[in-house]
């Protein structure tokens, strides 16, 4: 079967349809009312889930309080929805087959979450109201699909019209899944301000589970695909400045070339708003310069190289023009052009002038885009420290020159974020074997 290549690029404007209710972020939430099949097939997850964890169709109906028909009624629904079967029927009783493991390790992931993001939201509120064990699994095996995106639109996108137009359904409808899902939970989810619909306390801690669950049952169709004769693939990879020129390409090119059913997509965006984004699966990985401190522990970096940052200037340069090499201290007479406050960069920045023994230069210009910042030196006597890979164009055409001075201190690792609760999907999986392969050519670029 054939299946198109995909790949977006993305900066989403605040305010269109795809925009989430945080300025310059994306959504991995569903765009339409018509939810994934799986995610329409909530309820019966549990079910199979309770036959895997109780190893018994007997025991699962009494751990759900449902009867033994029910039970295999809702796995053989999932199973006629899937075009395959997930057990094999025997004498025995109902015995997982691989694509049945391979669900079952999905589903109980998004049920967890589920359950998780009850007891969190629970656990943001003063109220004496039951967010124990019991009710969150309750809640995690009752919870329509209607009601969760519709609450993710709504927290979003910060209006009940906005998410009506997105899931394409009208305005009663997402109010009516709202104060179900109210009810279900037991606690104020949002509340209106002149600004429009904004999140309570207790909403926010639920909103990053229930989009994790949702990304977890959305990543199963990918990995059952094959099983009914499929392949289909979708990773969504955030790229810091450094990222975005030179390594990411690469390797989404070389990903493409060898699983051309793939669809990639690329968004940027600050650090800060990227790990938002990562936390909620939102993303898969962020690809970018690593932070050497206060790394958020929830979060795992994997180093892929050194990057080696050098001082850079406009050819024609008044510090290239006088026939030897000048030193730190001569230029940093000049304006510079520095890395952004807590920024890696800016890390490097400041460790290589206190190696020196030197106070940081003049900076007029803060700026951590590689555009911003190759046109402000092309247009000046402005410096910058900044990695050659990033303009190995203007380095070949003569535009821009590395400065010839000695440094100490001025690498940075460039690596993968990724959940450290995380399983990556098949695709994104692959996306990061082919960042390793490329790793090594990343340190000398030619």
């Amino acid at each position: 079967m054939s299946v198109d290549t995909v790949i977006r690029l993305s900066n989403v404007p605040a305010g269109s349809p795809l925009a989430c209710h945080e300025r310059g972020t994306w959504s991995r939430a569903p765009q339409s009312s018509e939810a994934t099949l799986l995610c329409r097939k909530l309820r019966g997850l549990r079910a199979m889930v309770a036959v895997l964890e109780c190893d018994s169709v007997a025991r699962a109906a009494r751990m759900l309080h449902l009867s033994q028909s029910a039970v295999a009624r809702s796995i053989s629904d999932i199973e006629a929805e899937l075009g395959f079967p997930l057990f094999h029927r025997s004498g025995r009783g109902l015995i997982p087959n691989a694509a049945g493991q391979r669900l079952g390790v999905r589903a109980t992931r998004a049920l967890a979450e589920l359950a998780n993001g009850y007891r969190e939201a629970f656990a943001a509120t003063a109220s004496q109201a039951d967010g124990g064990a019991r009710a969150a699994s309750r809640f995690a095996a009752v919870v329509a699909p209607q009601q969760l995106t519709s609450f993710i639109a709504v927290a979003e996108l910060g209006s009940g019209p906005l998410a009506a137009n997105r899931l394409q359904c009208s305005q009663p409808t997402i109010q009516r899944n709202l104060d179900q899902l109210e009810d279900l939970i037991g606690i104020k989810l949002f509340r209106r301000t002149p600004r429009g619909t904004r999140l309570t306390d207790e909403a926010q801690a639920l909103l990053g589970p229930v989009k994790r669950a949702l990304a977890e049952l959305a990543i199963a169709e990918d990995e059952l695909a094959p099983f009914g004769g499929r392949q289909q693939g979708t990773v969504i990879v955030a790229a810091l400045p450094l990222s975005s020129g030179f390594l990411l390409p690469k390797a989404i090119d070389s990903l493409l070339h060898k699983s051309p059913y793939l669809s990639v997509t690329v968004v940027d965006g600050t650090y800060e708003a990227l790990v938002r984004q990562l936390r909620q699966a939102d993303v898969d990985m962020i690809v970018g310069a690593l932070r050497a401190n206060d790394v958020p522990p929830d979060i795992r970096q994997e180093a892929l190289f050194e990057d080696h940052l050098s001082v850079v200037a406009r050819a024609g340069h008044p510090c290239l023009a006088t026939g030897r090499t000048p030193t730190l201290a001569e230029l940093a007479e000049y304006g510079w052009v520095s890395p952004l406050p807590c920024t890696p960069a800016r890390g490097v920045f400041e460790r290589v002038f206190h190696a020196a023994d030197l106070p940081l230069p003049k900076t007029q210009v803060h700026a951590s885009s590689s555009p911003v910042v190759r046109g402000l030196l092309s247009a000046s006597d402005r410096l910058a420290l900044i990695s050659p890979v990033q303009i190995t164009s203007e380095l070949r055409t003569g535009e821009l020159s590395v400065v010839p001075v000695s440094l100490q201190h001025a690498s940075r690792a460039i690596g993968v974020a990724t959940r450290r609760d995380g399983l990556l999907s098949p695709a994104a999986e692959q996306l990061l074997d082919e960042l390793r392969a490329l790793a090594p050519t990343m340190q000398h670029p030619t």
